[in-house]
């Protein structure tokens, strides 16, 4: 509404002064035509088209705003700003050679507008007309020869066409009148780097350091410069000559640092980057660039695992509230299986930044993983109170309580997740589904146990890990045998040499009296593992019992018994 109102004013006070001018052409009683406007008539009449032409192009009205352009050519009443104009609107239409006559006749109009100017600059460039744009730059520099900036954009064009020798010349000529600076004698520094004038080169980068002697980023430049060229013993005595102007500075160290590990001298690297990682000064950020580099490196260099350890924990300390290192330390530990001591820093990070949902999924996991379910059912309680619709943790908060035998209520949750999931995520669904039928089957619930292991195989019926526990439970209650052996036949199939998919389906084949194939599945799971299960130790003992191989029978149950996982009856069967 602004906009309108200063434009109705703008108008209002042409026609205001339009009409002032006509009013003041009578003299002595005889009026002048009304039609024959005088010069000054005429510009307020242009003034009065060009506003309007402005407005149509700026409610996008392009081809009306051209027309009034037009009319106002015809005039010859001050041309040049109409061609400015027209040359961008034709550039919107993508009418090229229009654009570029209508700035062309601006810019030769009133080439002293710097506006005119610029935009020639830009829409050669634009149009990729290189040398018209290097003939406009130079038209500018003769107008506006003390524009620093003009100078420099200048020299950048010469750099972008190649051409740099021109660009040095412009360069030179800048430094003679404002000194050295950064802009000016770290490009000519580039250039002659990249043109292999040594001598040129080196003279560039030492007036910086002679002028900016605190500029770390000079020698760092300066050292590599020498390195390239394999001056090692001088790039080393630049980082010296730094380390004296700024003593332990961690971008020098981290540059030796580099250089130590490519060239193999491990201990030396590992003593630099031990001082850059505990130094509170150097960006948390460029120490985890270094961490991950390093934790690279542990993958394939089992040797350097350690090292890497201790940097993380070196990092970490010298920063203990930052969430990106404490989560890249909390991954590492994580990664070699330290759980506890992953969680105690991806808590650290949920701490910070409770919207991480990935660090309370990886906590949650860590609590999981090291048997800690107390903190798993009430860390992923806290989760849900700030993710309330996502589905993953209901599941993982269900998980927990099942461990802790609190069955109604991991229904309770698994339930409430169950109706969160998508019906696109198919492995979600199977898993939820799956995990209720092992709260029911934990309260015996035995219809609706079957009923969820059903529904779980209907979304996913190659789930290996439900095919071998839904057909275990029918085992152990013997009933449905045969659905239990086709299942369990498949999971096998689907994971080999896994041994408690194989104890399986050999207590299958044993509840359905195929005792010799029993054997054989009992034994391969004895081979894949399942020697250091008291469950499977068991099966195999009463296997033998029913064979009749009452030493072998024993011999196994008190292996199942030293153990400790068997059945409450293996006492019995020991006292036999």
């Amino acid at each position: 509404m602004a906009s309108v109102a200063n434009y109705n004013l703008k108008k209002l006070i042409v026609l205001i002064l339009l009409t002032s001018v006509l009013s003041s052409c009578k003299t002595g009683g005889v009026g002048r035509s009304f039609f024959s406007a005088s010069n000054s008539e005429k510009k307020i009449a242009n003034d009065l088209k060009f506003i309007d032409a402005i407005a149509e192009k700026n409610t996008g009205n392009y081809e009306k705003s051209i027309v009034l352009f037009e009319e106002i050519l015809k005039s010859k009443d001050n041309p040049a700003p109409a061609h400015f104009e027209l040359s961008k609107l034709y550039w919107q239409k993508s009418n090229d050679d229009k654009a570029i006559q209508h700035i062309n006749s601006a810019v030769d109009l009133n080439p002293k507008n710097k506006w005119f100017v610029n935009y020639k600059i830009e829409l050669t460039k634009k149009l990729a007309l290189y040398d018209e744009c290097e003939k406009t730059y130079k038209l500018r520099k003769k107008l506006f020869p003390s524009s620093t900036d003009y100078e420099i954009e200048f020299s950048d064009f010469y750099i972008t066409r190649k051409k740099y020798s021109e660009a040095l010349k412009l360069y030179d000529d800048l430094e003679k009148r404002i000194g050295i600076s950064h802009e000016i004698n770290i490009n000519k520094f580039l250039i002659y780097k990249g043109l292999d004038e040594y001598g040129k080169c080196e003279e560039e980068i030492k007036k910086l350091i002679q002028t900016f002697p605190a500029k770390i980023n000079y020698y760092i430049q300066y050292a590599d410069f020498k390195l390239e060229h394999g001056e090692i013993e001088k790039a080393f005595s630049i980082y010296n000559e730094a380390l004296q102007v700024i003593p332990n500075n961690p971008l020098i160290y981290n540059e030796m640092a580099r250089y130590y590990l490519s060239d193999h001298e491990e201990e030396k690297a590992f003593n630099l980057y031990g001082k850059i990682l505990a130094d509170p000064s150097y960006k948390a950020s460029y120490k985890i660039d270094i961490l991950r580099k390093f934790s690279r490196l542990a993958k394939v260099e089992n040797r350097i695992h350690a090292q890497t350890k201790k940097f993380m924990g070196i990092a970490s300390k010298a920063h203990p509230y930052n969430p990106q290192l404490n989560n890249t330390f909390a991954e590492f530990l994580f990664e070699e299986n330290s759980f506890v001591m992953s969680a105690s820093y991806y808590k650290v990070v949920v701490d910070l930044r409770p919207n991480n949902y990935r660090a309370w999924q990886q906590l949650v996991l860590c609590y999981y993983n090291s048997n800690d379910y107390e903190k798993m059912i009430q860390s992923s309680e806290d989760a849900l109170e700030l993710f309330p619709t996502l589905p993953q943790m209901y599941f993982y908060n269900g998980m927990g309580l099942i461990q802790k035998k609190e069955y109604e209520k991991s229904i309770e949750v698994l339930e409430e997740g169950n109706d969160l999931v998508l019906s696109s995520d198919k492995g979600l669904k199977a898993q939820f589904l799956s995990s209720l039928g092992d709260a029911y089957h934990a309260l015996k619930d035995h219809i609706r146990s079957d009923e969820y292991f059903d529904l779980s195989l209907e979304v996913e019926p190659e789930n290996y890990y439900v095919l071998n526990n839904y057909a275990y439970y029918l085992s152990e209650r013997n009933t449905s045998l045969e659905k239990a052996k086709k299942m369990s036949k498949l999971s096998n199939s689907l994971k080999p040499e896994e041994a408690s998919f194989q104890d399986t389906y050999g207590w299958i084949l044993y509840q359905l009296g195929e005792f010799d194939d029993a054997l054989n599945w009992l034994k391969k799971s004895e081979i894949n593992g399942g020697n250091n299960s008291g469950v499977i130790n068991e099966h195999l003992g009463d296997l033998y019992q029913k064979l009749g191989n009452s030493k072998m029978a024993k011999t196994y149950w008190e292996k199942a018994f030293e153990i400790g996982d068997a059945s409450d009856e293996l006492k019995i069967k020991l006292n036999k």
